[in-house]
């Protein structure tokens, strides 16, 4: 073919329809075939040496790689000789990779990423190299996310092409080599780059990509566009691969690894809640977690408390009266020296001390215990010498009532300041946090309070006694 193609033109077997995309060097038309198959045929636009000489390695390419799956194949292909006359190759009809999402969940995202990734493994273990992954450069086809568009393609026996200083592939998710010198860069690690900024964008919606490396703590961290969903694996992941060294990224085949571990942890409630407070340990001792450190002070204790309280189902809380609670946040009380828990109602105590306990082993056994300061009781009523707490009415920050003024204000018609409230005060006694899928919160008669009928000490052998059991029982296995 020569001159622009048209509605109508043949190419072989195929007749011209109507065009469906339109890039930098090639137009892609919706054809058909005597036998009523339909194609997207790519046609040659720009002419020119280099554009003409990337278009031939892109059918050598898919010529290559036809028996590959995750690439969208190349059913036939033209290169005529002569002036005017445009290259092309016939493809089967894809989805765009949005229409192709359209309502899927991360973990669905995920997955098809985890099949795209097993596919670009294959060619980096040929040492070829994609070099355009972009959301527009997959497509959907027979169920799953393929590859398409060579283009770029850079392969062993490859003639090169990319001048010296000119870059190479989409902006939003180019790898900073390719900006810099495209011709002298390896397109492998280059890959993990596009593959990781691709994966953020089909998570997150977002049109663009983000520049530099990914910050989870950032505007671009996936906890602002996924809510509640755990996704430190995808954090440290996103982090790792789009590293300004190209060496410091990992392997296509380690990123499938670690998306596949992500599956794993979101689809199991209780490993995943092993590994958040794995993680919410290792927030604050970044190097070795020791088997037992101690804060005192609010500030430091809310801190502490503070992380555990910011993710859902992470955490479980154990009165020392009985029961148990889930700890929602944690802040200051207006009472001097006291601090505010915030469960399903308001608790306050002065704390003495907070400590942590690991056994070095299986997470889900360690714990943190929380001991509270003996105060007296504010006089509003009566209490018992063993009562554990007394129940008020704060109408102001810091200022308490009995506790009907509160729980009858409708009744009496009385007229409170704003914020008052209903809060449990208390006295005396330790409280004990574990993950939410702990044996010790697994167990319902763990809610006796058994942890203040032991001191500080005798609880932690008979946590160590229980972790210890569980180990040998699991080696067993």
């Amino acid at each position: 073919m020569s001159g622009q193609p048209k509605s109508g033109d043949t190419l072989a077997t195929w007749t011209l329809t109507k065009t469906i995309d339109a890039g930098g060097n090639a137009d892609v038309w919706l054809a058909q075939r005597g036998d009523g198959q339909k194609g997207a045929i790519k046609i040659l636009r720009n002419l020119k040496d280099e554009t003409y000489a990337r278009f031939r390695n892109e059918i050598s390419a898919l010529q290559k790689l036809g028996d590959i799956d995750g690439i969208i194949p190349m059913l036939e292909s033209d290169f005529p000789e002569g002036k005017g006359a445009r290259p092309w190759y016939a493809m089967p009809v894809a989805q765009s990779s949005r229409a192709f999402f359209h309502k899927a969940d991360s973990a669905a995202i995920v997955k098809e990423f985890v099949r795209l990734g097993q596919t670009l493994a294959k060619l980096h273990a040929l040492h070829i190299a994609h070099r355009d992954i972009k959301p527009e450069n997959l497509l959907g086809l027979h169920g799953r996310l393929c590859f398409s568009d060579f283009g770029l393609v850079k392969y062993p026996d490859l003639t090169p092409i990319t001048p010296e200083k000119r870059d190479v592939g989409a902006k939003f998710t180019m790898a900073p080599e390719m900006r810099r010198e495209a011709a002298g860069a390896d397109g492998l690690p280059a890959d993990v780059f596009s593959f990781a900024k691709t994966l953020w964008i089909v998570l997150t919606g977002q049109s663009l990509g983000f520049d530099g490396p990914y910050i989870a703590g950032s505007n671009v961290g996936l906890t602002n566009f996924l809510g509640k969903k755990y996704t430190t694996i995808l954090d440290n992941l996103l982090s790792d691969c789009t590293q300004h060294d190209p060496l410091a990224r990992p392997a296509i085949t380690e990123v499938v690894t670690r998306l596949n571990e992500w599956l794993e942890v979101v689809a199991d409630f209780q490993l995943q809640n092993a590994y958040e407070w794995r993680e919410f340990a290792e927030k604050f001792f970044p190097l070795q977690s020791p088997n037992e450190a101690t804060w005192t002070g609010p500030d430091a204790i809310i801190t502490v408390l503070s992380e555990i309280a910011k993710v859902p189902g992470l955490n479980h809380m154990f009165f020392p009266d009985g029961g148990g609670m889930t700890l929602k946040a944690v802040r200051r009380a207006a009472e001097p020296d006291f601090i505010d828990l915030d469960t399903d109602f308001a608790v306050l105590l002065k704390p003495a001390k907070l400590t942590y306990v690991s056994f070095g082993f299986d997470p889900n056994w360690d714990y943190l215990r929380l001991e509270i300061e003996p105060v007296n009781a504010t006089g509003h009523y009566p209490v018992k010498p063993g009562d554990y707490v007394e129940h008020l009415s704060e109408l102001l920050p810091g200022q308490y009532a009995h506790p009907d003024v509160y729980e009858y204000r409708f009744d009496r018609g009385r007229e409170l300041p704003v914020g008052s409230r209903a809060v449990v005060r208390y006295l005396k006694g330790a409280m004990v946090f574990f993950s939410t899928s702990s044996p010790y919160n697994q167990n319902s008669a763990t809610y006796d309070a058994r942890h203040e009928k032991m001191s500080e000490a005798e609880f932690k052998a008979y946590m160590g006694r229980g972790a210890r059991e569980s180990r040998e029982k699991a080696s067993r296995a």
